[in-house]
């Protein structure tokens, strides 16, 4: 499967949330829509009507790791928009949310999560990234850290230290810029893990460090889907953990 990068936009009504706090009232109002815009890190691939996963081929790192996946966009470049894929239903890749309140640090949180069909060693792949909102007085919340799934472990991220960030479409396409709004993040190439860097090596074997680069592109804002809205949470995902029953507030023995 090619690899594809992450980077988001967040608008609500139309603006762009600038670079400060939010107001904590956004976390519940709507069920917390515009703070899930405010920050939201992006992913590649899924099922725009999510079921209780989908059986393809699983197949070991090969020529062939892409069987039972959708047909990429023709490559134009670096940042390739992938979206609109022959014979998958949604035009744009969707990405699955929820928020909450953790009272153990004082935090809201906001999972975004991204189904694969399979990953190179088996089927329905969960990956994810969860930004922490810090209380700046007055409930008003910036953004402070970000935990990301990788393939079994975890990285985490102070937003201070996020290589790659913007505020909206006139700077989405310029890297290099830090503490802004929107992270870019990448998916590896065979596991799909969530890291804010990219990676070049092994782009044609299959040694760590899996690769990651800019190849291809989408924003999450177009498709943003509530967890609690869309998944079942009696739905098997065999080695991938079920979003819906996942614990935001679980640092997963990190600090950030």
């Amino acid at each position: 499967m090619s690899l594809k990068f992450l980077s988001i936009i967040l608008i609500s009504l139309g603006s762009v949330l600038a670079d400060n706090a939010i107001d904590g009232s956004l976390f519940t109002a709507n069920n917390g829509i515009v703070a899930a815009q405010a920050a939201a890190p992006a992913a590649e691939d899924g099922q725009g009507h999510q079921t209780n996963g989908v059986d393809v081929p699983v197949v070991i790192c090969t020529d062939h790791q892409a069987d039972g996946c959708p047909q990429q966009p023709q490559w134009q470049g670096p940042n390739t928009g992938y979206y609109n894929l022959p014979g998958e239903p949604f035009g744009n890749v969707p990405t699955y949310w929820k928020v909450s309140h953790c009272p153990g640090d004082n935090s809201w949180r906001v999972f975004y999560g991204v189904y694969f069909k399979h990953d190179m060693s088996h089927k329905s792949d969960w990956e994810w990234a969860i930004v922490k909102f810090a209380d700046q007085g007055n409930n008003m919340w910036s953004r402070y850290g970000l935990l990301m799934e990788t393939d079994g472990s975890y990285g985490v991220g102070y937003w201070g230290n996020i290589p790659n960030t913007f505020d909206g479409t006139s700077d989405w396409n310029s890297d290099g810029n830090k503490n802004r709004d929107h992270p870019k993040l990448f998916f590896s190439k065979r596991h799909h893990s969530v890291h804010y860097d990219p990676e070049g090596r092994n782009k044609n074997g299959c040694s760590e460090p899996d690769y990651r680069a800019n190849d291809y592109q989408f924003w999450s804002y177009w498709n943003l889907r509530r967890v609690e809205d869309t998944i079942d949470g009696n739905w098997n995902y065999g080695q991938a953990t079920n979003p819906r029953n996942l614990d935001i507030c679980d640092n997963r023995g990190q600090s950030f």
